[in-house]
């Protein structure tokens, strides 16, 4: 039986992925770090989620390396999640994972089991380490994702900044992160894991199918001030494009992610006056 391991199961991409495959009764093994400003009441209601499920269990990130994992199996890194997150040791991290892609390599690169990364599309030097070490396995792939926003987003990121209504040089600091020529909704980019994964294409950059994706959600997000004085995005390509069919347009995925938020700020104000 195939196993999908998914290191960085309780930050934002990775934990959708891992949520999506238990719900396909699939088993999972999830990998993940604690990030330095990660509060105990957040990975409590991911484990909610995910943590019961009986084909599901959990390592933290500096056991990988004992895990044997079969041919069949699929890994998935969210190279995306480290970046956009606030793990405070990036480098041992990344060391972790590299050591535990040269050990599956040990066996033979025809042995070695299939290898997504889910990298940022404006980012990718940062994780050069890893993409050096897949190289020459012909089961490795990379999916390079635009802004990805919706319930759980990660903290720094600009939407999740600007719903907490931080001040207009922290939102700036994080659109500076992003990749703002596009945009797809979590449950959207899911939806359009399994037919990703079937392409023969090593290297493959998803694309909203609606146009400005970006934009149209920052008008929802930002004041009138914020959100015209973006400069426009160059426009980047990395591999081949495949355009994902949304679901959810940018107005109704913003509110689902300020419901969301106001939800975790209520749980978070209640267990603090516990």
């Amino acid at each position: 039986m195939q196993t999908y391991i998914v290191i960085g199961t309780y930050q934002f991409i990775g934990f959708y992925v891992t949520q999506y495959f238990l719900n396909q009764g699939e088993e999972v093994i999830g990998i993940d770090w604690a990030d330095k400003d990660d509060s105990p009441y957040i990975m409590e209601e991911k484990e909610l989620e995910i943590g019961r499920s009986a084909n599901y269990i959990y390592f933290p990130v500096n056991k990988l390396k004992l895990l044997d994992i079969a041919r069949q199996d699929t890994v998935f890194i969210s190279c995306y999640d480290i970046y956009h997150g606030k793990y405070g040791n990036t480098e041992l991290l990344l060391s972790e994972i590299g050591s535990f892609i040269e050990k599956c390599k040990k066996k033979g690169l025809s042995e070695t089991p299939n290898i997504v990364l889910f990298m940022p599309v404006a980012e990718e030097s940062l994780f050069q380490s890893i993409i050096s070490a897949i190289e020459g396995i012909d089961s490795a792939k990379i999916i390079y994702l635009p802004t990805v926003y919706g319930p759980w987003q990660s903290e720094a990121m600009s939407f999740e900044v600007g719903i907490n209504q931080q001040g207009s040089s922290v939102i700036e600091a994080a659109i500076a992160k992003e990749y703002t020529g596009d945009a797809l909704f979590v449950s959207d980019f899911v939806s359009a894991l399994e037919g990703v994964l079937a392409s023969s294409d090593r290297s493959i950059q998803l694309s909203s199918n609606i146009a400005d994706h970006w934009n149209k959600c920052a008008a929802h997000v930002f004041d009138e001030e914020i959100a015209s004085s973006f400069a426009p995005t160059p426009e980047i390509n990395k591999g081949s494009i495949v355009e994902v069919q949304c679901n959810t347009d940018p107005q109704e995925g913003v509110a689902l992610q300020r419901k969301h938020n106001k939800r975790l700020s209520l749980l978070k104000k209640w267990r603090k006056a516990k």
